[in-house]
This record gives C-alpha cells, sequence and structure tokens, in this order.
C-alpha cells in the first residue's frame, strides 16, 4: 500500500525512471499520534553514481511536492 501511495505522489514518470534505473527510494517518516499513522513522510531518492546523481537533480530541480 505505500509503494502505491509514493507512486501516486511522485508521479508515473518519475516513478518509472526510479524503478527502472534501480535507484532507491528512502522514506523518512515521523510519527503521529495514533500507531501506523505519519504526520509528514519525505521522499528522498539515492543515487550511488555522483554524475547519475546530478543528472538526476537538473532533470527533475522543479520536482518538489509538498503537503500539508
Amino acid at each position: 500500500m505505500e509503494q502505491i501511495w509514493v507512486r501516486r505522489e511522485l508521479g508515473e514518470d518519475l516513478y518509472r525512471e526510479i524503478n527502472e534505473k534501480g535507484y532507491t527510494l528512502v522514506l523518512r517518516k515521523s510519527d503521529g499520534f495514533v500507531a501506523e499513522t505519519y504526520c509528514r513522510c519525505d521522499i528522498y531518492v539515492d543515487i550511488e553514481d555522483e554524475n547519475e546523481g546530478l543528472l538526476f537533480g537538473i532533470k527533475y530541480s522543479k520536482q518538489r511536492i509538498e503537503r500539508a
């Protein structure tokens, strides 16, 4: 279920590229008051190759999703 939410938040194109290239998604969650409920979840992409990371950052430099 979590991956469905991540896919929806990132969009099909970005999610597909991350999976095709084998990048790692990193989710940082802050706990809410109710068990298994999060106040906030930040999505990061971990890319080992610095050059690929730079190109990815340039290509998706305007991609930033913030939800209250």
